[in-house]
């Protein structure tokens, strides 16, 4: 588990994409849980998790309808 504390300062380098991206970089599994989800917030992030051995999203009720239907045929 990591100790890294850094802020998320909108700044180069310290975006919550920035930060993201490197928390999630080589992890081996990906779960997460998300009230709201978008392929476009997942293409952001895809190459970070291109060597993950298995990734689930877990979402509620609010996506569009090009988000599920990429969701159901990738399943």
């Amino acid at each position: 588990m990591s100790s890294d504390q850094t802020f998320i300062t909108n700044e180069r380098g310290g975006t919550l994409l920035d930060r993201f991206t490197i928390l999630i970089s080589g992890c081996r599994f990906f779960d997460c849980i998300v009230a709201f989800f978008n392929i476009s917030g997942f293409y952001k992030i895809y190459k970070a998790l291109e060597k993950t051995e298995r990734i689930r999203v877990l979402i509620g009720i609010g996506t569009d309808e090009r988000t599920y239907n990429l969701l159901k045929s990738a399943g």
